[in-house]
């Protein structure tokens, strides 16, 4: 019976303990857990006998309700099942691993990864049926008390399930991100400042790329771009080129925040990344040429994936760089004088296609004087800029 077989495996894998092997059979769609369905599918009360006989606890429970839920995907196609069962298969194993030592963390990544996959497969499943989907959120509660278990461990750290807080974070950061509850990640950030963990150095690089990754997104919700840069670019520098998706996405954070403090991507990276090359390539001449109407035109051109990665106010910010390089260019054209006409910025945005009034152009200075883009002040009387005899455009790199 191929049950007795994988079941045996899977116990051979908790006696050496070997969690490589028991999370390679604990995976929903493994050729494991395919071929253990290729069978007809026995009884739910066999399966359960054959797992208490077999397993010790509370393996046994671990295991029926894997199988259940293995059941449930590869033979029904019914996430919403699945899920409830690789719930219950989590929950079992969460009551037992807090007497484990680190050894079963690879099986502890496993279950969460695949709780996390049926209740997105639920929710999909629940929407179709014109029901409420809030598998995820339920998702999100059990991958929380998940990080619990490994951070509060107090076991001594060679043995400590502290060596899993990061790797379980980087689950739970993506669960909430999916969910838009961004401000859910502030308690776990605040959990892992309080407790008494190893140094980040000392993870796997994996663990502190993902880790990097969505503190890096959160600081650029949060407007806090120098954080940003710092562990988004992190983030791009230890991934392997082998893994190009998970650049890119770094990439659609890492290039509108470093835009913003005055660093525009190469154009041998854009290249690198079609989708990339599309949105950002007009963008980067608009910005070194000051051209603002092609800032605007490529903007709106590329909105809607701006938008749907949320990152379309940021890349938007931008524009006042254009209008610095611009307002920079008419100051270099006069010789860098310090007193400068406001119809002087007026007639170069006319130039290249944006039509102001002067109350506008004065607004527009203004603003970049206000965001530290200018130094200097405006003399609404004579209707002139005065800038500051030193460094009157400082670097961009200076802005928070």
């Amino acid at each position: 019976m191929k049950l007795v077989m994988f079941l045996g495996q899977v116990n051979h894998g908790i006696t050496k303990e070997d969690a490589k092997k028991v999370a390679s059979f604990l995976q929903l769609d493994s050729k494991h857990s395919l071929k253990l369905m290729d069978e007809t599918p026995i009884n739910a009360e066999q399966i359960e006998f054959e797992c208490q006989t077999r397993l010790p606890q509370p393996w046994d429970e671990v295991l029926f309700h894997h199988v259940m839920a293995c059941r449930a995907v590869i033979v029904n196609k019914d996430y919403v099942d699945a899920y409830i069962s690789q719930s219950q298969a989590v929950a079992a194993f969460q009551r037992e691993f807090t007497s484990m030592t680190n050894w079963a963390l690879k099986v502890h990544y496993m279950l969460n990864i695949d709780l996390r996959k049926a209740a997105v497969q639920a929710d999909k499943q629940l929407e179709l049926r014109g029901e409420k989907p809030n598998r995820l959120e339920d998702c999100a509660r059990a991958i929380n008390k998940s990080f619990t278990v490994c951070i509060t461990d107090r076991s001594t750290i060679e043995i400590s399930r502290k060596w899993g807080t990061y790797f379980i974070i980087g689950i739970l950061f993506k669960t909430y991100f999916k969910l838009k509850s961004h401000s859910l990640c502030k308690n776990v950030l605040r959990a892992v400042t309080a407790a008494d963990l190893p140094p980040l150095t000392r993870y796997p690089m994996s663990h502190q790329v993902t880790f990097k990754y969505y503190t890096g997104v959160l600081s650029f919700y949060n407007d806090d771009f120098k954080s940003a840069e710092a562990d988004l670019q992190f983030a791009f520098d230890h991934t392997p080129a082998t893994s190009p998706s998970n650049r890119r996405l770094i990439l659609h954070y890492l290039i509108p925040t470093r835009m913003l403090r005055g660093s525009l991507p190469p154009t041998s990276l854009l290249h690198s990344f079609c989708d990339l090359k599309h949105i950002y390539e007009p963008i980067v001449t608009a910005i070194k040429t000051g051209n603002v109407r092609m800032f605007d035109e490529a903007l709106a051109m590329g909105s809607s994936r701006l938008v749907s990665l949320g990152t379309y106010l940021t890349v938007e910010r931008a524009r006042g760089v254009v209008v610095r390089v611009l307002f920079k260019k008419v100051y270099t054209a006069m010789n860098k004088s310090t007193k400068l006409e406001i119809s002087l910025f007026k007639t170069a945005l006319a130039y290249v296609g944006v039509d102001v009034d002067d109350d506008e152009v004065e607004c527009m200075l203004a603003n970049m004087i206000y965001k530290g883009y200018i130094r200097g002040y405006l003399s609404h009387e004579k209707s002139v800029l005065v800038l500051s005899q030193k460094d009157p455009f400082p670097s961009l790199d200076q802005q928070r």
